[in-house]
């Protein structure tokens, strides 16, 4: 057993059900951000005939008493991030797949958490308990995955080389992931099942469905020779703000911005260092999500050059609402090199010896007690919203 998967079904509903356990026994979807369908069903939804993919109107003809929730496509980004991050602290290499489904190989685990059932553990720690995680074990991606659609909640299900091929037999052929137009075609055939997929000739169905029948075929057959694709590691510095209430101005979010990039270049893994990928996050208070990333010619180590990029891109930035959180990662670290020319001036100096300063004062006091006035909103009535007092950071 090489494999393992750690899934969530209904992955947007149920990050939703986590802040609104009220909606766990009653009919509820979630809509798709890009227009008006049905992304995930609850299973009391599902008993109605709706269905992922369903126009809402259809739905809510489906189930009057539905209860529809917006989609809010940055905090599952952010659940998913944080659960892949915890993964790969139980096992190295870990592939993300669909939302809600990672992929880890356990080959060398076995000796470093004592018993499997410990390893299994870990493996369901990894996401939170409220999403209702399940976990499947297996020689192959395909086989885990399967398994973990069959475990029960916060449970593990594991196959070994001999249960697998008897075990898929029973499974619907949906679990292959097809498209819709596909799997319609499979149901008009009668194939409800990998067994009745398995028992016909390859040829057939790769000559109706093409390559992806073929592999659909060998999928089902459970001859999944496919092999893990860790995500790749790369060094990076993230700094993340909050803001109580959302910002609503363009001024207040570059402040924002250029606080987050001081805060990220005084991180001891960015000192003497140079950068060569910028990347921006924003999400609005009711789950939008805007992102950027800037990828520069040649690796930037001034703060002044980095702060121009950053700020140009914000500029010119759609934002989709209200921001509620932004987040700035530094990427793509590498060593300074050729960049001396503050050494030799008198600014350079005097600069350097500030931030020094700052330092001792922070040392001493525990915190920065020197602070600076920037402009966040000029036009403003409101004398107190014209100007704001940050943290005095170079």
């Amino acid at each position: 057993m090489a494999v393992a998967c750690l899934l969530v079904p209904r992955f947007p509903l149920a990050c939703e059900l986590v802040e609104r356990p009220d909606l766990r026994e009653r009919p509820a979807v979630v809509t798709r951000p890009d227009g008006p369908l049905v992304w995930a069903a609850s299973p009391a939804a599902e008993r109605s005939g709706v269905v992922a993919g369903q126009r809402l109107r259809e739905a809510l003809v489906r189930c009057p008493l539905l209860a529809v929730i917006e989609a809010r496509p940055a905090r599952y980004q952010a659940v998913v991030e944080a659960i892949l991050d915890a993964l790969e602290r139980v096992a190295p290499a870990v592939e993300p797949g669909p939302q809600g489904t990672a992929y880890a190989d356990l080959r060398g685990l076995g000796g470093c958490y004592g018993s499997p059932e410990a390893l299994a553990a870990a493996l369901l720690g990894a996401a939170p308990r409220e999403l209702g995680p399940r976990l499947g074990i297996a020689p192959s991606k395909f086989a885990a995955l399967v398994a973990a659609h069959h475990a029960m909640p916060a449970e593990t299900c594991v196959l070994n080389e001999e249960a697998v091929a008897p075990f898929l037999v029973r499974q619907p052929v949906e679990l292959l992931q097809l498209p819709a137009e596909t799997l319609r075609r499979l149901r008009l055939l009668g194939i409800e099942t990998l067994g009745r997929l398995a028992a016909l000739p390859r040829s057939a169905v790769a000559a109706q469905l093409g390559a992806e029948g073929g592999r659909a075929w060998d999928l089902a057959r459970g001859e999944d020779r496919e092999p893990l694709r860790p995500r790749p590691w790369h060094e990076r510095v993230v700094e993340r703000l909050a803001f109580a209430p959302p910002l609503a101005s363009r001024e207040a979010v570059l402040v924002a911005a250029e606080q987050a990039l001081s805060r990220a270049l005084r991180q001891p893994a960015v000192r003497g260092r140079a950068v060569r990928q910028v990347t921006l996050r924003v999400a609005t208070e009711r789950g939008g999500r805007w992102e950027r990333t800037l990828t520069f010619r040649e690796a930037l180590c001034e703060r002044a050059r980095l702060w121009l990029v950053v700020k140009t891109a914000l500029a010119e930035a759609q934002l989709p609402g209200m921001v509620s959180e932004l987040e700035l990662e530094l990427s793509g670290l590498t060593a300074e090199r050729g960049r001396q020319a503050a050494l030799l001036s008198a600014h350079g100096r005097l600069q350097e010896q500030l931030e020094e300063s700052l330092r001792q004062l922070k040392a001493r006091y525990g915190h920065c007690p020197v602070g600076r006035v920037v402009e966040v909103e000029p036009w403003s009535r409101i004398p107190e919203r014209r100007l704001a007092l940050i943290d005095f950071d170079l």
